[in-house]
């Protein structure tokens, strides 16, 4: 899982780095609110991407990644309102949104990057949404534990290289 995870997350950084941001114009049901929330994530995701790659202090790093989380649940609120079916299953997520950080690396991957303390849900649409908050939650975690060397900024940056694969697919469900 591990190495799917890493190749993935070598593809869409490949991807990701020959790509100029683009802003584009939000139409359909999508409120000027969501699209607001929608650009702040991509934006900080992006600029949480470029501070880990060169390696920023880990108290910076850890506050970026908590304002994210917090960007995230703002995001998750207004997903379902779209995708009512993800309620429970988000809510669940919302509600240890301030616990996943203090968790040790392994619980966060079992219980909720594997969804291990999380309800069953229907519709894989909602699980593209939990990213958006468990992955930069996971960083957070390696920021408070302290980057211990490159392997640790190596884990924080595929974190976020998946999170913003993640968000193409929140994104397009919002449109």
């Amino acid at each position: 899982m591990y190495k799917f995870a890493m190749a993935v997350g070598a593809l869409t950084l490949m991807t990701a780095c020959s790509k100029q941001p683009e802003l584009e114009q939000q139409t359909g049901s999508v409120t000027t609110e969501a699209t607001s929330s929608l650009a702040q994530y991509k934006v900080q995701a992006e600029a949480l991407l470029a501070d880990i790659r060169i390696e920023k202090d880990a108290a910076a790093l850890e506050t970026q990644s908590a304002d994210l989380v917090t960007l995230s649940r703002t995001l998750l609120n207004e997903f379902v309102a779209k995708y009512p079916q993800c309620q429970t299953y988000l809510d669940a997520l919302d509600k240890a949104a301030d616990i996943i950080p203090t968790l040790p690396l392994e619980e966060i991957e079992t219980g909720y990057h594997a969804d291990g303390k999380l309800p069953k849900f229907d519709d894989p649409v909602c699980y593209h949404a939990k990213d958006l908050l468990v992955h930069p939650a996971t960083v957070q975690a390696i920021a408070m534990k302290g980057f211990e060397g490159a392997e640790d900024y190596k884990s924080a940056e595929m974190e976020i290289v998946e999170v913003i694969a993640h968000f193409d697919q929140v994104e397009r469900a919002l449109k």
